[in-house]
């Protein structure tokens, strides 16, 4: 059987398909950009005046780790810094330590909570700080344990230099990077960019 469509029933039908193509190409990009605003949106709810620059966290293969398990042992090979020792400080026997705080909503940077989660390690160039992160070291996970996320599931690493003449030099700038703690993972929410191919020599 052949159907004749009438003027305005073809008019309504060609307007029906017009609708929905269009509702095809407004709705799907908006589902892609709520998806892509779901991780690559996400801000560190608090700021640091003293951070002077940005960690890298490198692998020892000469990779950009930028996740992982919270008990992964250690959770990155070597961390980059940016920000060198202060011209004034006499470089020799220069080290880094790195540092776990756990930030806290409504207070001040300098009073989070933290620890050391490795030891004092001496640099190669103190002009290009870095720590190497050792199996014995803490992890993600031990950090959380002693230092619980509450403040949205983050936690920020400092990269504390020092000397034996001048000591610990936790008055100064300092390098920093923001993890944020989900579900027995970790993802770097603020770091560095710096090329992590040759940072193994960084460590003596």
């Amino acid at each position: 059987m052949t159907i004749t469509l009438t003027p305005l029933r073809a008019a309504l039908a060609v307007l029906v398909a017009g609708v929905v193509i269009v509702a095809g190409f407004v709705l799907w990009p908006g589902q892609e950009q709520d998806e892509k605003q779901d991780g690559a949106m996400r801000t560190v709810p608090y700021d640091d005046p003293q951070s002077a620059g940005l960690l890298t966290l490198c692998s020892a293969d000469g990779k950009t780790v930028t996740e992982g398990k919270v008990a992964d042992r250690p959770f990155a090979d070597l961390v980059v810094g940016e920000t060198g020792l202060p011209s004034e400080v006499e470089p020799t026997g220069a080290v880094a330590t790195l540092f776990a705080y756990q930030p806290r909503e409504g207070v001040g940077i300098e009073e989070f909570s933290g620890t050391a989660i490795t030891a004092a390690g001496e640099l190669a160039d103190p002009e290009r700080p870095a720590s190497r992160v050792t199996e014995d070291a803490w992890s993600i996970g031990d950090f959380v344990t002693a230092f619980p996320a509450t403040y949205d599931g983050y936690v920020q690493l400092r990269l504390v230099l020092g000397t034996p003449e001048a000591g610990t030099l936790s008055a100064n700038p300092y390098d920093t990077a923001d993890l944020r703690v989900d579900d027995g993972r970790w993802e770097l929410v603020r770091g560095g960019s710096a090329p992590c191919g040759d940072a193994d020599a960084l460590v003596p």
